[in-house]
């Protein structure tokens, strides 16, 4: 393999990331391999390794770069644990080691998955008895209102109490998809880093 198709298969391989990205990451690689010379080329092909594996860090890199860069919204978040989750499956890794980081990977969306439905549930299910504790206030009004009053005052509260979490919730789930985030990217940076110590 020589420089230019080296650089192709590495263009191809990045097909994933917005155009702008992809041309900056050849330009550096374009230098990289001017500053090694013609005479060297072979061996900074050995030395980068495969464009798979350039191209897995590449992604990884800029995944975090734009979680670091910009706010932390939730569409930033999911597209960045998307682009570490591809570079880690794209990465060329040896079966075995391939199987724990899809079997790591699975496991952890889902404990994670688990964690925000369950807090999700849980704020949407305080809310939603409140609002059934004060609407059957509302409709035991004209037999016993006293009872009435007490099941309308807690609904309002319940319903309050809900209202107020939802912010607090909102944040907590973002937390946790930044440390997911940061978590794979740990995991990518392993896996790839005990690939180069095995060559």
């Amino acid at each position: 393999m020589n420089r230019a198709s080296y650089l192709k298969k590495l263009r191809g391989k990045l097909q994933r990331l917005p155009a702008h990205e992809i041309d900056a990451a050849l330009a550096y690689y374009e230098e990289y391999f001017d500053e090694a010379g013609v005479e060297n080329e072979q061996q900074i092909i050995q030395q980068l390794g495969s464009p798979s594996h350039v191209a897995s860090q590449i992604m990884a890199d800029s995944a975090l770069r734009d979680l670091d860069e910009t706010s932390t919204s939730t569409k930033k978040n999911v597209t960045a644990i998307w682009l570490i989750i591809l570079a880690i499956l794209s990465a060329p890794l040896s079966i075995p080691l391939l199987a724990v980081a899809i079997a790591l990977i699975f496991s952890f969306g889902v404990v994670i998955f688990s964690v925000v439905f369950a807090i999700i549930a849980t704020v949407l299910s305080i809310i939603l008895g409140g609002i059934v504790a004060l609407i059957s206030g509302f409709f035991i009004l004209t037999e016993d209102w006293p009872t009435a009053l007490l099941f309308m005052g807690v609904g309002f509260i319940v319903t309050g109490l809900g209202i107020l979490l939802f912010p607090v919730v909102a944040r907590f789930i973002k937390k946790i998809v930044v440390v997911c985030v940061e978590a794979l990217a740990r995991l990518f940076h392993k896996i790839t880093k005990k690939r180069k110590e095995g060559y």
